[in-house]
């Protein structure tokens, strides 16, 4: 379950958002000043933080930069203030997003599912590893060809991995045996059966490269 801290010293705004977001799904956290705040959101760690831009104590930018310092939790502003001077300096602190007051809890909602869902992809992206027609999703150890999935073996994902990691490099074919090191009985013939697999595997032989037979590299 996503979590979400709300910072809002309203009670009426504050105890209707908690319900609201509690309603939809999400474990929901709440303060009515920043006192602590900073420290109680590390501890909570949520996936993104509302933040009304009037609290009292302590300047709102100030807050902001602080908490950025720190993580990078994605932060919506809410504020009475609605002018575009407001608006810039919320955007400027490293908000991701404004909510002027009063305002729709169905678009607090549909901003902040927005927020969380560019972030999944985002996360998700940065753990697919792409060349030319090939895909490899590096956490579940799926590797796609022309957009069908392949099965490979573990040892020829993580050969094939460090194959296009090294990118216009060479990895050298001891390199490839210590990656794949099962027992001592490994034999220098293995690494050649492994990437003759891949090589059909990924529906191109040209695709990985052998240097004078003790380097492979991708045939950029």
């Amino acid at each position: 379950m996503e979590k979400i801290y709300i910072v809002e010293d309203n009670f009426w705004i504050l105890k209707s958002l908690e319900l609201y977001l509690k309603n939809s799904w999400y474990e929901v956290f709440i303060q009515d000043t920043w006192l602590n705040a900073i420290e109680n959101i590390l501890e909570t760690n949520p996936n993104l933080v509302v933040l009304d831009i009037n609290l009292p104590w302590k300047n709102w930018i100030d807050i902001c930069k602080e908490l950025r310092k720190t993580v990078n939790i994605p932060i919506i502003m809410l504020t009475a203030r609605n002018t575009e001077i407001d608006k810039l300096e919320a955007f400027n602190s490293w908000a991701d997003d404004y909510m002027a007051k009063p305002f729709s809890p169905k678009e607090l909602l549909a901003r902040i599912k927005s927020i969380l869902r560019r972030i999944e992809v985002k996360e998700e992206m940065s753990n697919i590893l792409k060349y030319q027609n090939i895909e490899m999703n590096l956490d579940k150890y799926r590797v796609f060809v022309n957009w069908r999935e392949e099965f490979f073996t573990k040892n020829e994902f993580d050969m094939l991995k460090k194959i296009i990691e090294a990118w216009w490099n060479v990895v050298h074919r001891q390199d490839l045996m210590d990656l794949i090191w099962y027992s001592e009985y490994l034999f220098d013939r293995t690494i050649d059966t492994h990437i003759k697999n891949i090589r059909k595997k990924i529906k191109n032989k040209d695709v990985i490269l052998t240097v004078r037979g003790e380097w492979y590299r991708l045939n950029n």
